[in-house]
């Protein structure tokens, strides 16, 4: 049985060492209902596809599939942290002669069971914080941003705001005539993933810098 809990022990730490050194979890656990970003495109003149936040601050409403514990038992960070916790534990009460063999296996088991367990739930917990931390498009209604291509009445531009610490961009319509560059302007609704704005009424803009 020792060498059992020696392979388990190896492949445990191996597949934890490989994630860290390839970058880190990163919420890529395969999971059924695994952690997913909704991308949002944007358009340019209606061609170009971006994300819908900065390259450095985007962000997206992430969709959490709990379907119960079935997903955990299936995901590769269980089974990571279940092998390591029951190749050590099984190792240490093996090796130091601590407990009989069927002692040894079913303390093995529980714990590399347990320790699967509470790894997934609490990495699904963390997960789920973060995202509900996360500015969603609806809390973009009645903030005040800044025109960065300018939009007009049947054509799309593009704006950019602050919201709650960071730095959005949306496409955007308007029933204006035209909203030019520069121009600060209040999002009334959110259409799907684009903003529909105005300009931005007077006692909402920042205050004028006396020169």
């Amino acid at each position: 049985m020792g060498i059992l809990y020696l392979a388990a022990l190896i492949i445990g730490f191996g597949t934890i060492a490989l994630q860290l050194a390839m970058g880190g979890d990163s919420h890529g656990d395969a999971d059924v209902g695994g952690d997913g970003a909704d991308a949002h495109l944007d358009a340019d003149a209606g061609a170009d596809a971006d994300a819908h936040g900065d390259a450095e601050h985007g962000h997206g409403d992430h969709g959490h599939g709990e379907g119960g514990f079935l997903p955990i038992f299936l995901s590769l960070r269980f089974w990571t942290f279940t092998l390591l916790a029951f190749g050590l534990s099984g190792s240490l009460v093996h090796y130091l002669d601590l407990a009989s063999s069927p002692v040894t296996l079913a303390m093995a088991v529980g714990l590399g069971l347990g320790a699967g367990l509470l790894a997934s739930l609490t990495f699904r917990a963390l997960s789920k914080s973060e995202a509900n931390s996360g500015a969603t498009d609806r809390d973009a209604v009645g903030v005040v941003g800044r025109v960065l291509l300018p939009v007009g009445k049947g054509a799309r531009g593009k704006i950019r705001i602050e919201l709650k610490g960071q730095t959005v961009d949306y496409v955007a319509t308007t029933d204006d005539e035209q909203l030019e560059a520069g121009q600060m302007v209040m999002i009334e609704e959110m259409r799907d993933t684009t903003a529909h704005v105005s300009r931005a009424p007077a006692e909402l803009l920042p205050p004028k810098r006396e020169s």
